[in-house]
């Protein structure tokens, strides 16, 4: 049995995870993942802690995350706040535990480098981010994109999905790590400059590769996500639904537990948070931002 902890209860995240995980999915019958269980959780909000031990049947409510100590084989840091991440995940990857960490990883992106290259450096497997690039919508967005790029007929794309400038939750990073890291997963991770404007609420943003660029739209209205490739040979036009997004996130964490094997590079981990970074910059400059691809130097 691989024991997991939960912390960061307050977030919805948190039940939905430890239900998927603990529970039959049809309320009756087998669990789906009979060799995982969430037996810990934490707050710090009490309350929201109590609330989802009692759905899942969690064995025990930790007082600190110290109390994870020894008594589970894997953490998920679902905390709202990605501000908050680094702190939390740092002294299990220390110890060698496998951790989910929710969107964005962190919202710092010296934060983000250091969490993850010392999970490189530990060997210590993670998995997190925005679910959205794990479904199996942007699967196919993926290999039509892939397939125009190799028989060079691919001209630009626009992709489109919400975000929140002034999110409680560390602003921009909450919402935008879903559009960032879906167009990183289908166009590649070789951004190389970034070039964003604010039209009132709402933000575009320019992703630039080598011998394409991408537009990013970031609607300050909750809408769909979806993606409009335009290539030589015509139109592509895929809406992107996010039906089971939950449980697409658990299966890819499962089966990272049980292979040892990570399904996202530590570096395609961390760059959406050095995108992030470049668009928030680039509001502020109204300039044309670098993305961060290089490590740290030793």
């Amino acid at each position: 049995m691989i024991r997991i902890g939960i912390i960061g209860t307050e977030n919805s995240h948190a039940i939905a995870f430890s239900k998927i995980i603990n529970l039959s999915l049809s309320g009756a019958g087998e669990r789906l993942y009979k060799d995982l269980k969430v037996v810990g959780v934490y707050g710090p909000d009490q309350a929201s802690a109590k609330e989802v031990a009692k759905i899942c049947g969690a064995d025990f409510i930790a007082d600190s995350p110290e109390d994870f100590f020894g008594r589970v084989d894997a953490m998920m840091i679902t905390s709202r706040k990605g501000s908050v991440h680094a702190g939390y995940a740092m002294p299990f990857i220390e110890r060698g535990i496998p951790l989910f960490i929710d969107k964005p990883i962190t919202s710092d992106p010296e934060e983000a480098r250091d969490l993850l290259e010392r999970a490189e450096t530990l060997q210590v497997k993670v998995l997190g981010g925005s679910g959205c690039k794990m479904i199996d919508d942007i699967k196919a967005v993926s290999a039509a994109a892939e397939a125009s790029i190799k028989a060079n007929t691919f001209s630009a794309a626009v992709m489109s999905y919400s975000a929140d400038l002034d999110s409680v939750y560390d602003g921009f990073y909450f919402y935008a790590s879903h559009l960032v890291e879906m167009a990183l997963c289908v166009f590649g991770y070789e951004v190389r400059c970034v070039r964003a404007v604010k039209n009132g609420s709402n933000v575009t943003a320019l992703l630039r590769y080598d011998g394409y660029d991408i537009t990013l739209l970031f609607a300050a209205e909750f809408n769909t996500p979806c993606c409009l490739l335009s290539t030589k040979e015509g139109y592509h036009y895929q809406a992107i639904a996010l039906f089971h997004l939950y449980e697409r996130e658990v299966e890819c964490f499962a089966e990272m537990l049980r292979t040892g094997k990570m399904p996202f590079t530590y570096e395609q981990l961390v760059k959406p948070i050095y995108v992030i970074d470049a668009i928030i910059k680039s509001l502020h400059t109204d300039a044309e931002i670098n993305v961060c691809s290089k490590k740290r130097r030793r």
